[in-house]
């Protein structure tokens, strides 16, 4: 009696395996992107809430602006100079390799946050681009 496995045998396996294959990549795809997506969500929302801290410490006494609309830019690194960053690069974990799309092409999230006064409050919204001429200063 020979020992192995038939041809039918074979193939009910690799047909097996690939249906397997089908279900699962997608579903697994799609898990990495919503926990890539939740982890660029949390890091902006970390850096807003810096830079928050950052325009609200007493001891930079910082041009805030006053009218409706008015805007200046909190750069990441005076985040991280006053210690409410870390030091090392902040990596967006959205980035990928030849991607195309202008807010997530980014390899490193190193801009901005802009500081507007609207409505009698300040908003804290992270940027890509922003103009050296309206960064806070003291």
């Amino acid at each position: 009696m020979q020992k192995g496995f038939t041809l039918i045998e074979l193939v009910m396996v690799i047909l097996i395996l690939s249906v397997l294959a089908l279900i699962t990549v997608p579903t697994i795809n799609s898990i990495i992107k919503d926990s890539r997506e939740k982890s660029y969500n949390k890091q902006i929302e970390l850096i807003q809430k810096s830079a928050n801290t950052y325009m609200s410490m007493p001891s930079h006494s910082l041009e805030l602006p006053k009218k409706d609309a008015a805007t200046c830019y909190v750069t990441i690194k005076m985040l991280q100079n006053a210690g409410l960053l870390s030091d090392e690069d902040i990596l967006n974990p959205n980035y990928q390799k030849g991607s195309t799309e202008k807010t997530k092409a980014n390899e490193k999230l190193d801009q901005a946050v802009a500081v507007t006064f609207k409505d009698n409050k300040y908003v804290y919204e992270y940027v890509y681009e922003y103009s050296n001429d309206k960064i806070c200063t003291s």
